[in-house]
């Protein structure tokens, strides 16, 4: 015993001050690449259909029926009765045709209904056989009369404009597959319509060379900051070690 005592007190100090490797764990903090996709504009040529010449011209419509009626056709609004004017047209042969109907300024001066109806495989309306009003209506003026609003009713309306101050003074529609047209106007003024062209272009279509742009994707790389827990070694005292941090 007297022997052992003398060194127990000589370890201890040895073992105090001794160390040993230990493993703890650490956040860590790492860079990783990561892509996104991004777009930039390249151009290319390709040869396609076009139009590589084109041509257009007006032509003048004379009505080939014109009558008046001190009737104001139903449905419609305006004094002084209503003029009627029937055109035929021939836009074939044409890559693009319309025609542009337009109100006289006399008729702008006063409230009224200007509306063009598709009279295409139904045919020209006929006058009124009595043009003015009747105490009585004669058989035949009661058929032309039904005979009016039937077709009114189920013919195509290719447009419409009411006159008065501050109002449109045209009517354009496109003449495609239109072979024959109507234009009703109640008004006084005997001259309301001022014209009515037909307006075509002519088209020539070939081969063309054409510069064309598209977006074209491509990955662009990026760091992105991540963390993650690792272990590392560490000297501690031995003690320490025992015992626990």
């Amino acid at each position: 015993m007297g022997i052992f005592l003398p060194i127990l007190m000589m370890a201890l100090p040895l073992c105090a001050v001794s160390c040993v490797t230990v493993e703890v764990p650490v956040v860590e903090t790492y860079y990783d690449t990561e892509y996104r996709t991004e777009y930039k504009t390249e151009t290319y040529t390709e040869t396609v259909d076009a139009v590589v010449n084109s041509r257009q011209g007006r032509k003048y419509l004379r009505p080939s029926v014109k009558w008046y009626t001190d009737l104001i056709v139903s449905g419609y609004q305006g004094s002084g009765g209503t003029y009627y004017y029937g055109y035929q047209v021939d836009p074939s042969g044409h890559s693009k045709a319309q025609v542009e109907v337009r109100v006289s300024s006399g008729a702008q001066q006063q409230k009224g209904l200007v509306r063009v109806y598709d009279l295409t495989g139904i045919g020209q309306i006929p006058p009124r056989p009595t043009p003015f009003k009747e105490i009585w209506y004669q058989p035949d003026e009661l058929s032309w009369l039904n005979s009016l609003n039937y077709t009114l009713n189920g013919t195509r309306l290719l447009g419409e404009v009411r006159t008065g101050a501050g109002m449109d003074d045209y009517i354009i529609f496109g003449a495609d597959g239109i072979r024959e047209f109507g234009i009703f106007a109640t008004t006084w003024h005997a001259y309301s319509i001022r014209s009515v062209q037909l307006v075509w272009v002519d088209e020539t279509m070939g081969k063309k060379t054409v510069t064309l742009e598209k977006q074209v994707p491509y990955q662009v790389p990026y760091q992105v900051e991540k963390q993650r827990m690792v272990y590392k070694t560490e000297k501690v005292p031995f003690w320490q070690a025992i015992l626990g941090r």
